[in-house]
C-alpha cells in the first residue's frame, strides 16, 4: 500500500505540474480553457491561444517530462549496477561527455553525414567518459572504491566541460547557439526534439524494467547474484547501453541538465526502499516531476526572461549531493 501511495502521489504531482506548464508564466494570456483545447483538441478549437498551446506548450511540457524520465531511469540503473547511491549521469561524467560529443558535432569539428549523427555523438561522448571514469575509479574492485569512483567522475566531468568550452572558442561562428544549448534550456524545444525523445524513452524504459529484478539480486552481492543465475557482465553491458541511450537522447534534445539522475532515485528510495521493480518506475516519474518543476521555476525567476532549467537543477542538486556525500563517504 505504501508503494502505491508514493507512486500515485508522484503521478498526481507530475500531472499538476504538466497542467501548470501549459498556461503559467506566458507572455500571452492563456486561460485554462485554452490549455484544455490545446491539449485535447490540438488547437483546432479555441482560437489562437489554443493553437499556441498545442504547438509550443504541449511539446515543451512533454519534452520536459520525457527528459526527466530518461535521467531518472539512467540514475536508478547506475545506482543499481554499482550499488552506489551517489552514482548518476552527472557525477560519472556521462552527461558532460555527451555534451562534448554533441558540441563537436554541432560546431562541425566532427562531421557524420547521416541521420542520427547527433544522437550517435552524444552516446559516444558519454560512453568514452563513462569508460574512463570506471577505469580510473576501479568501479568493480571493492566497496572501498566508491569514493574514488565519484572523484574520478568529477575529474572527468570537469575535463569534458573544459574541452567543450575550448570547442566553442575554436568555432566562434557557432558559439552562441552552442552556449544556449549547453545551459540546458527547454525554451526552444518542439516537435523535432519530441520525436527524438519518445522512442528512446520507450526503449530505455522497457529495458530498464526488464533489468530491475536482476538489480535486486545485485544488491545481495555479486557472488549471491551469480549463484542465482545472474550474468553480471551481460547485465553491466545492458545497463551501460541503456543508460547511454537515455542520457544521450536527453542531452541531444535539450542539453545537459544535471543532478536529476542523482535526486530522483534517492528520493524514490526513501519512500520505497531498494526494490528496483518499484524504484525504477518511480525514479522515472520523479525525474519528470523535477524537470517540469525546474522548467516552471526557470520561467518564473526573471519573467518574462527565461532562466535555463539546467541552472535550477544545479542549484538544487549541488546541496543534495553534498548531503548524500557526507553520509555515504
Amino acid at each position: 500500500m505504501r508503494r502505491v501511495y508514493w507512486t500515485a502521489l508522484a503521478v498526481l504531482i507530475g500531472a499538476a505540474l504538466f497542467w501548470l506548464s501549459l498556461s503559467s508564466w506566458s507572455p500571452f494570456p492563456i486561460s485554462h480553457a485554452d490549455a484544455w483545447n490545446g491539449l485535447v483538441h490540438q488547437g483546432k478549437v479555441g482560437g489562437n491561444m489554443a493553437y499556441i498551446v498545442a504547438q509550443l506548450r504541449v511539446p515543451r511540457a512533454l519534452c520536459a517530462a520525457l527528459v526527466g524520465g530518461c535521467l531518472g531511469l539512467a540514475g536508478a540503473l547506475m545506482q543499481g549496477i554499482t550499488r552506489n547511491r551517489l552514482a548518476s549521469p552527472s557525477l560519472f561524467g556521462v552527461t558532460a561527455g555527451a555534451a562534448l560529443g554533441l558540441a563537436l558535432f554541432s560546431t562541425g569539428l566532427v562531421a557524420l553525414p547521416f541521420a542520427g549523427g547527433a544522437l550517435l555523438m552524444t552516446c559516444l561522448g558519454g560512453a568514452l567518459a563513462w569508460v574512463t571514469v570506471f577505469s580510473l575509479g576501479g568501479a568493480w574492485s571493492s566497496a572501498n572504491a566508491q569514493g574514488r569512483l565519484v572523484l574520478a567522475g568529477v575529474a572527468v566531468a570537469a575535463l569534458c566541460a573544459a574541452l567543450t568550452r575550448l570547442t566553442v572558442i575554436l568555432v566562434e561562428a557557432q558559439a552562441q547557439s552552442v552556449l544556449n544549448w549547453l545551459a540546458g534550456s527547454l525554451a526552444n524545444v518542439g516537435q523535432a526534439q519530441l520525436q527524438l525523445l519518445w522512442p528512446c524513452t520507450l526503449i530505455g524504459a522497457a529495458w530498464a524494467f526488464y533489468c530491475s529484478p536482476k538489480l535486486n539480486l545485485i544488491n545481495l552481492g555479486e557472488d549471491a547474484a551469480r549463484s542465482l543465475g545472474v550474468g553480471i557482465t551481460r547485465l553491466r553491458l545492458q545497463v551501460f547501453v541503456v543508460s547511454l541511450l537515455l542520457v544521450g537522447a536527453s542531452v541531444c534534445a535539450v542539453g545537459p541538465i544535471g543532478f536529476v539522475g542523482l535526486i530522483a532515485p534517492n528520493i524514490a528510495r526513501q519512500g520505497l526502499g531498494n526494490d528496483y521493480r518499484w524504484l525504477v518506475p518511480l525514479s522515472a516519474i520523479l525525474g519528470a516531476v523535477i524537470v517540469l518543476a525546474a522548467d516552471l521555476i526557470s520561467r518564473a525567476v526573471a519573467f518574462p526572461v527565461e532562466t535555463p532549467a539546467g541552472v535550477v537543477t544545479a542549484l538544487i542538486g549541488a546541496p543534495f549531493f553534498l548531503f548524500l556525500a557526507r553520509r555515504a563517504l
